[in-house]
């Protein structure tokens, strides 16, 4: 494993990243919210995610764009 996919293991960016790529890969609508805040997202920022999946189509570049705007990934 390369220390760019170790450092993606350990950062809520990289955690995000993973779960997002997994539902374009076997899309579960119940459990993606949950996944999102439970893999470090607040609630809202889970919320926010999940309504670009579900209502808007984004890929999962451009759903991460959005939360790097918003500033989520800039929390402790």
């Amino acid at each position: 494993m390369s220390t760019t996919e170790l450092m993606l293991r350990t950062t809520l960016e990289g955690r995000v990243l993973r779960t997002l790529q997994t539902y374009f890969r076997r899309p579960n609508d119940v459990l993606i919210r949950e996944s999102l805040h439970a893999n470090g997202l607040s609630r809202e920022d889970a919320d926010f995610t999940t309504d670009l999946l579900l209502t808007q189509k984004y890929t999962v570049g451009e759903i991460m764009e959005q939360l790097r705007a918003k500033g989520a990934f800039d929390k402790k």
